[in-house]
């Protein structure tokens, strides 16, 4: 075993880098989350059919990169953390590239799955950036780490609003921007930083490593329970995005929006779309740090338990809400929800889990997050086509909010595990 006496001399690079890939690459995608929906309208795709094959594209998506994880954890602890970030970075910008240039419904949606290859660097970044940092700021870098996701998730929305409604450019011109964004870090990652090697060597094959990681991390009631409070945030949270575009066309065009053939495609929504969700991303990014300053106070466990709270009330309002604005704010409030939750569960793993499982752990969080990220599409991709038009409701999305607040609302219960988790 390797201990690392004090700071790497380039630890404030490295976090600046990783924190912009972060960024960058969750920049890109959430173009696609907040947009596939209207691509998938301007292609033919017949409005019945699309909540459903949004949801199962973004949880192929994930489906595709769940498995990678271990490998990928494995490849980097042996051989390079560099190397897992960068071909990282290299997948993201070509299917940004392939999702801009798609013109048929199957090839937005492979342009979608292929960025299941992409995942798998988020744990090596936040691991790396714990252990080059000083102990004085290493709160600091993981909340920043952490806001960089739902940043990125504001400023993609809000860059496409801006092109599409502001400059009459198509979707494809704020996605080749995320690509080339992308492209930019994938050298920074080569040129401006060392790749830094693990504070705990391991040792035996990729495949040894990768199934010693696993057994060690799913053994441990700490993991565990951090990891099913995950599961449920991402999992409630995930099932509004494929049709969150849906709801918001509903409010702003009004009852009439079901005699509509193409309601998204109806002047003003590819706008109202970019700027509901980006703002909404932005406001949970700035109030998540605000909220995360109770954990001191009552526990995280504690924390973690308004937030689902918070996430469930806002989910199950937003089919009562008459207006934009209304609906923005409650997004708002989902998205800090989402924010504080995937924040305070990487600090619990950082600070609750012993050293030796401690990467492993912070990696392999990938897969409660994705495994939230198939389940909840999957579940409106079930739920989308029981719906049944009502006034209010002429999209017959009721089903899916009610289903997304019932798994946020059992997330309370997950949240109380941690306790005992952590007692044993």
């Amino acid at each position: 075993m390797k201990k690392r006496s004090s700071a790497h001399p380039a630890w404030r690079r490295i976090a600046a880098v990783y924190i912009g890939v972060q960024f960058a690459e969750i920049f890109g995608v959430s173009m696609i989350y907040a947009y596939l929906p209207l691509a998938l309208e301007g292609v033919g795709v017949p409005l019945k059919e699309i909540p459903s094959l949004a949801g199962l594209s973004t949880a192929g998506l994930f489906i595709i990169g769940a498995p990678q994880v271990p490998i990928w954890l494995a490849l980097a602890e042996l051989r390079s953390r560099r190397l897992v970030v960068v071909r990282s970075g290299i997948i993201a910008l070509a299917a940004l590239v392939a999702f801009a240039l798609a013109r048929e419904a199957w090839q937005l949606v492979a342009g979608t799955i292929a960025l299941g290859f992409w995942l798998g660097n988020t744990g090596v970044m936040l691991a790396t950036i714990r252990e080059v940092a000083p102990t004085s700021a290493r709160p600091g870098l993981i909340a920043l780490f952490s806001a960089a996701a739902p940043m990125g998730f504001a400023a993609g929305p809000l860059l496409a609003a801006w092109m599409m409604g502001g400059l009459g450019l198509t979707l494809a011109a704020p996605v080749l921007v995320a690509a080339a964004v992308n492209g930019f870090l994938i050298i920074a990652n080569i040129v401006a930083i060392p790749d830094v090697r693990p504070l705990v060597q391991p040792r035996g094959t990729i495949l040894a490593v990768a199934r010693r990681s696993l057994s060690n991390v799913f053994r441990d009631p700490v993991i565990r329970a951090g990891y099913l409070v995950l599961g449920f945030a991402i999992a409630g949270e995930r099932m509004l995005r494929p049709v969150l575009p849906l709801r918001i066309a509903e409010v702003l065009i009004g009852p009439t929006v079901g005699s509509l053939a193409e309601p998204l495609s109806a002047p003003g929504v590819a706008g109202a779309v970019g700027l509901l969700t980006g703002l909404s991303a932005l406001l949970g990014a700035l109030a998540a740090p605000a909220i995360a300053l109770l954990a001191p106070r009552i526990g995280m466990p504690r924390t973690m338990a308004i937030g689902f709270f918070a996430g469930a009330i806002a989910v199950a309002s937003m089919m009562l809400v008459p207006t934009l604005p209304l609906l923005a704010l409650l997004n708002g409030v989902l998205a800090a929800s989402a924010a504080l939750l995937q924040a305070m569960v990487f600090s619990w793993l950082s600070e609750s889990v012993v050293e030796s499982r401690r990467s492993a752990a912070l990696s392999l969080a990938l897969f409660p997050l994705y495994a939230g990220a198939v389940v909840g599409p999957i579940l409106t991709a079930i739920a989308a086509p029981i719906g049944v038009a009502s006034r209010g409701d002429e999209l017959a999305l009721a089903p899916v909010f009610a289903a997304s607040a019932a798994i946020l609302a059992l997330g309370i219960l997950a949240a109380r595990r941690l306790r005992t988790a952590k007692a044993r």
